[in-house]
């Protein structure tokens, strides 16, 4: 079964630049490859030269004001990735912004806003006997496949770590605290963009500096936000959805569930929609037939997660039943677990349970949870 290699394990000290650097210099290899197959899939999805798109990318958005005011030193933290990896800031940083390149390469080819059939969470608040879970699959292009690492990060002047899956070069796909404090999300498309807001991963890595769950629910709700993006927040006590977008933090909660949450990616309350999709003239029923063509994917998914979560909701919710959620296949045009080779080229690239107990455990497997091997880490 496939596994994490043990160079593919980082451990990050010091400063934000003396982390960046070290996580460059331990995978330069990886991150040169990668930023190459990132710019081969670029050119096949938009049909342009990669350097010319990422020129216009970065010339039309201006996340840095944001950046800076959110989230001190991560710049810093990526220059040192671009320093120890001697690749161009520029395209380092370009790639750290994978969800709001995704839209921008919409707006570019004058798309409406369609769902990203991409990432599949859930949660689980727990009891006196059994510990809170936050989890999820994450999918992206297949190309990624091979670049999954872990990174532990100890913050200089801060006692607490922070536990993140990502790939080669990038800050963060989902992650977990010492707190403990977890935090995954989901792309929602159809919601409207921002781009002077704050980008996901530096969203994730800002949630995961709070040392509690009341702070980064704060942040979460204080930030102005580049993408629209479902975040779920988990603690030992407690667990948060919300749904975000430009211009609305909208929390969801599923009827008749308490204690749990399931999420794909159509949103189910924020109406902060992308104007592709709220035109003018359009009725209520008419826009919402438009979301639900465009979102079949993602509802299949949530409906399989959805029913077969409230199969074992109120008995024994455990990181073995989490793994057998995350590994429906129960449609085959649409499964939960999702395998490279498909036409989309998307697929599961990892698949992470973190469990909100003392101490607090986070398992990770680097590709599809049906057919790799999970790796426990503990904070």
């Amino acid at each position: 079964m496939k596994q994490f290699p043990a160079t593919h394990l980082l451990t990050l000290t010091g400063s934000p630049r003396q982390r960046g650097r070290a996580h460059g210099e331990s995978l330069r290899p990886q991150i040169r490859e990668l930023l190459l197959r990132w710019k081969d899939y670029l050119a096949w999805t938009h049909d342009v030269s990669p350097r010319d798109y990422l020129r216009e990318f970065v010339n039309q958005i201006n996340f840095s004001p944001a950046i800076e005011k959110w989230t001190p030193g991560l710049m810093d933290e990526v220059g040192g990735i671009a320093e120890g990896a001697a690749v161009d800031l520029a395209d380092i940083y370009a790639f750290q912004l994978q969800d709001e390149e995704w839209w921008f390469g919409q707006a570019r080819k004058k798309r409406p806003a369609e769902a990203a059939n991409a990432c599949s969470s859930l949660a689980w608040r727990g009891d006196a006997r059994h510990p809170s879970l936050v989890a999820q699959n994450m999918d992206l292009p297949d190309y990624m496949h091979e670049y999954q690492v872990i990174l532990r990060i100890q913050q200089d002047r801060s006692p607490g770590e922070i536990l993140v899956f990502s790939v080669a070069g990038l800050i963060a796909l989902n992650g977990m605290n010492s707190s403990p404090l977890a935090i995954v999300c989901n792309n929602l498309s159809q919601l409207n963009h921002s781009p002077r807001g704050l980008p996901v991963a530096f969203v994730l890595r800002g949630a995961l500096a709070q040392n509690s769950f009341d702070q980064a629910h704060a942040f979460l709700n204080a930030i102005p936000h580049a993408s629209g993006q479902n975040y779920i927040l988990g603690s030992p006590a407690q667990i948060s959805d919300l749904e975000c977008s430009a211009n609305q933090v909208a929390p969801y909660a599923p009827n008749g569930r308490t204690r749990g949450v399931c999420h794909t990616n159509h949103p189910f309350v924020n109406r902060d929609l992308h104007p592709s999709l709220a035109s003018p003239g359009v009725s209520p029923h008419e826009l919402q037939a438009r979301i639900e063509a465009q979102a079949v994917n993602s509802h299949a998914r949530y409906q399989a997660l959805s029913t077969n979560y409230g199969a074992v909701e109120w008995l024994n919710m455990d990181p073995e039943a989490v793994r057998r959620l995350l590994s429906l296949h129960g449609s085959q045009e649409h499964p939960v677990c999702r395998h490279p080779g498909t036409p989309e080229k998307w697929s599961t690239l990892g698949a992470t349970i973190m469990q909100l107990s003392t101490p607090a455990y986070f398992y990770i497997c680097p590709g599809p949870p049906c057919t790799s091997k999970f790796s426990e880490f503990i904070l």
